[in-house]
Order: structure tokens, then sequence, then C-alpha cells
């Protein structure tokens, strides 16, 4: 079965004043004041706000008259470096800022005469414990965060259920959250939804490297979110910045260092039954390498964050009757470049790929692995986002995307046994389809002798190639097929035969019509049937083996 599910958004221009920002969720503000040693006002101060790991060019404002100074629609993270000067003044620089996505960080300076001034304090910024002018109730995750977490996996869900009122029972990777169905949750990766339209489900993995920042509001969500009555997940990916980066990592895992994975338990607890016996001889092998890599192609103009990851988990199941395998294959891939296009205006394109094939599904002690399945997910997912500030109080964000993930489930068992890639012949005529529209029995793709019973059977047969490996090629414009036993002799897929349609027992002359044959006039009879076949008084059929 498979489903081809797309859908492109496109968010118009919104603006807003500063104070009320459409896209709180993914944007930062640093604001503060200047004074001197007696607590008054400095005005025409020099601020200056820069950070080199961080798609950011640097910024500067003066204060105004009463010594204020506010740095909006900053992107989140660490490593911000505020510096502050003032002629006659002793310069204060501010490192390691910590700027969170929807909130405002507030940091007063105070200025000294240069004279007085003996030491350097380095100060570290923290936004507030708790904002009382925010109604919303979340939970915000950042990437260092995400990187010290002990969990097993490296699916984002995983830290989802950290937050509170978040529960994943069943481990699907779809939450619920305060008791919510699990189809109601949408997720919103820089903006874009990849929650799937269909089912409601999560639509797309990502690698877990990419994220800067992840939120989950479980409650009380602002106007700029909707279709969702049970909570949202708000996802920031990573940008590039001034300073070159990389990272490589690699989790390994082996029946080398684990030989009983699947658990051998004891025979009381499966009732005699000790598991299959082949079970500690499984071989299994979880390799999960990734590289992200990040860096400038420009300095202070254009930036580019990559990240790559392939996923193979294996996992030995004992099913008491058999042991077996599920296996899981597959890559998550990110790449976003940043121009900085203006020292007001940022455009961004990122791209998402995640692939994914879990095997040998539906497998139970009475299902034999060859009656299983293969689930195959996964789709692009492109974001093109621009933001552009008019002034401290006017600012347009717009953004497009597009989502394109698609699903199916494919047998274990490859039903095109002859790897030609037709299943069914109803559209071919030629291989004998009749072209009705509906799939019939007798419309089975042919191929060879594949279950090896000696016999050339109508399902077996097949017009390329020395099958029957007689040392000599037997073409249908000669007659003759491919096979063991030579019995569909013209070679449309069937086994013709002539029929008693009044059932009296015996072939009446206008039902001895004999045999198509659909070779070449010099094989063939005047009026196109097999030679011999009719008006013999012999019920001829092509089933020569009678099987």
């Amino acid at each position: 079965m498979g489903q081809k599910l797309r859908a492109l958004w496109f968010s118009v221009a919104v603006f807003l004043p500063a104070g009320m920002p459409l896209f709180a969720a993914s944007e930062a503000i640093l604001e503060g004041q200047v004074s001197d040693r007696n607590s008054q006002p400095l005005p025409a101060v020099t601020v200056v706000l820069r950070n080199d790991r961080l798609a950011f060019q640097e910024k500067g404002t003066l204060t105004d008259s009463q010594g204020r100074y506010r740095f909006a629609h900053l992107p989140p993270g660490s490593g911000y470096q505020l510096t502050v000067s003032l002629p006659s003044y002793a310069t204060l620089v501010f490192t390691d800022l910590l700027l969170e996505s929807g909130k405002t960080l507030t940091q007063d300076v105070t200025l000294r005469p240069g004279s007085e001034m003996k030491e350097i304090v380095r100060v570290k910024g923290r936004s507030e414990t708790l904002d009382t002018e925010k109604v919303t109730a979340s939970t915000t995750f950042s990437s260092t965060f995400i990187a010290e977490l002990p969990i097993l996996g490296r699916d984002y869900q995983d830290i989802l259920v950290l937050a509170p009122g978040v529960t994943d029972v069943n481990h699907t990777g779809n939450p619920n959250i305060h008791g919510a169905r699990d189809t109601d949750v949408v997720t919103l990766v820089d903006g874009v939804s990849t929650t799937d339209p269909f089912t409601g489900y999560f639509g797309q993995n990502l690698n877990i490297e990419s994220i800067q920042e992840l939120e989950v509001i479980t409650s009380a969500a602002t106007a700029e979110y909707s279709r969702a009555q049970g909570g949202f997940v708000s996802i920031l990916t990573k940008s590039g910045g001034n300073e070159f980066k990389g990272t490589f990592k690699m989790y390994v895992r082996s029946n080398r260092l684990d030989g009983d994975g699947a658990g051998i338990d004891s025979p009381e607890l499966t009732g005699g039954f000790p598991g299959a016996r082949l079970l500690n001889q499984l071989s299994f092998t979880d390799l999960k390498p990734f590289l992200s890599v990040s860096g400038a192609m420009v300095r202070d103009r254009l930036w580019y964050y990559l990240a790559n990851e392939f996923i193979q988990e294996e996992t030995p199941i004992n099913a008491l009757t058999q042991a077996f395998v599920i296996r899981t294959r597959g890559d998550r891939d990110f790449l976003k470049t940043t121009w900085q296009m203006s020292p007001s205006q940022t455009m961004a394109l990122s791209g998402i790929l995640d692939r994914e094939k879990d095997e040998n599904q539906g497998i139970n002690s009475l299902r034999d692995a060859g009656s299983g399945y293969s689930f195959v997910r996964g789709g692009p997912t492109l974001t093109l986002k621009e933001s552009w500030i008019f002034n401290p109080t006017l600012y347009l964000e717009s953004s497009l995307g597009w989502f394109d993930n698609r699903f199916s489930q494919i047998p274990t068992t490859n039903p095109d046994t002859n790897g030609n890639g037709i299943l069914f012949v109803d559209d071919r005529p030629d291989l004998g389809g009749n072209g009705d529209g509906i799939i019939q029995a007798k419309e089975r793709d042919p191929g060879e002798d594949w279950d090896v019973d000696g016999f050339y059977d109508v399902a077996e047969n097949n017009t390329t190639g020395d099958l029957d490996r007689d040392g000599r090629m037997n073409w249908p414009w000669f007659g003759d097929c491919e096979g063991f036993h030579h019995e569909d002799r013209n070679c449309n897929g069937l086994l013709d035969a002539e029929e008693d349609t009044n059932m009296n027992g015996y072939l009446d002359p206008a039902e001895d019509v004999g045999i198509p044959c659909y070779g070449p006039p010099a094989l063939c009879a005047f009026d196109y049937t097999i030679p011999g076949t009719k008006g013999n008084g012999k019920r001829d059929t092509e089933d020569l083996n009678g099987n």
C-alpha cells in the first residue's frame, strides 16, 4: 500500500508592533539600560552585539535619552557578546550571553570612569526563571541540554516525553498531551508543519544534531498556533556562524558485545518453550554515525550548516517458534544556508530529508518471516524564510514551505519472481491480458519454474533467456517458449484449451475451434490457429501434463 502526501504552505506577510511579535516562538530580544554609578541614565552610549557561533551579523545601536537600548528579532542561542563603551568611561564586555526563543533578556549596565576600573568582570546573562507576563505553558530544551541527555535512540520524539503532561505509552513517536489524542499534536520545524495531514501523526524525523531548540507547548498557545487541540512542538534548527565547527560521533552495538540481546527466557516463563534454537546465533549490529559541519562561506554575510546521519538498528526477536532480526535502515540529512542580504534583511533556505525502511514487520510465532512486510517512509521538506526589519517597531517575516512525505508497505517475498517488473498482464494483450480493468487469476505475470516441481506451469512462462537451460533459445515467433516443458505453445501466458461449452460430454464441431496462434503466418494456420488443432475431433489443450 502506498500513499503520496504533499502539502504546500505560504504564510503572508504580517506586521505587528515589536511588543507583540507574531513569530515570538522563534525570536529573542535583548534590552536594558545603561547608567553611571549614581544610577543616572547615560544617553548616546555605543552598544555592540555580536555572535560568531550563529548566522548573525554584528549589530550596533546608541542608547536613547533614558539610557535604554534594545535589540529585537535575534536568533536564539548562546555565545552572544555585548560591548558597552562611552568616552571617558571604561568599556564593559559581557560574554556568553544566552538568548532563548520567545523570551526577553534584560541586561542593565553600570559604567564607571576609566580611572576607577581596576579589574575586568565577565558576566553571563540569564533570562528570568519565571516570566510573569507569559501565560503559555511550555517546556524548552536547548541543543546543549539535548546533547547531554542519556536517552536511547536518536529521535526527537524521545525528548518530548520529558515535558510535564506529555506521555507516549506505546512508543510510537506520537505522544498525547494532557490526555488528548495522539493525532492532536502539531510539529512545526522553523514554522512549517511536518505533521502528516492524512493521519495526524508525525510526518518526518529529524537529525537530532540539527535542532537548536525544541519547545513543547502544552496549553494556552498564542494566536500564531492553530490546527491542534492537544499541543504543539516547535523546533528551531541550527544555523552556521563565522567560526568553523565540526562534530563526528558514532554509536555501535553488536552481537559480539551483546550476544543474548533478544533475551532467552526460562522455559517456565514461556510455557515450556525455550525459544528458537538459533536465537543466540543471530548476528545483529547497530550503527549510527553522524557528522555535522558549519561555518561561513562569506564571513558576516553567508553561512552554512550541514548534518548527516546514517541509521542501522538490528534487534533480535525471540518468537518461540522462530528467531529473526527486525532491521531499520535509513538516513537523515539537513542542510541550511543563511544569507545576510543587508543589515536588516536575512534569508534562509533549508532542506530536510529523511528516509527509513523497517524490515520484518508483522511477524509472530504463527507467521513465518517470509509472510512479513517492510514499512518504508520518508521525503523532503524545503523551507525558504525571509526576515526584514524596517525599524525597531516594524518587522516582516515571510516563509514558503514544501513538505513531501511518502509511505508504503512492501511484502518481504517479492511477488515479481522473474524480476521483469510486471505483476499482472491485464493491460498487456501480448501477454494474454484482456484489458478489461479487472485483475483476474489467469492474468498473473508468467515466470520460470520457480516452484521447482519439474513442470512448466503457466505462471512460470517467460520468453526472455534460456530458462530451461537446454542450450538453445526458444522464441515466441517460432511457436515455442522457454520452460522445462513447452506447454504454452503460443506464448500468450495462458494454457489455452478447447472447451465443451454445452457440457454434453464430447466436443461438437462448433466447439472444435483449435488453439489460437500468435506467431507469424508461416507458422500458423490460415485462420490463426495452431496447425492440427482445429477440426480434428479432439479436445486440444496446452496443459499436456494435466497439472
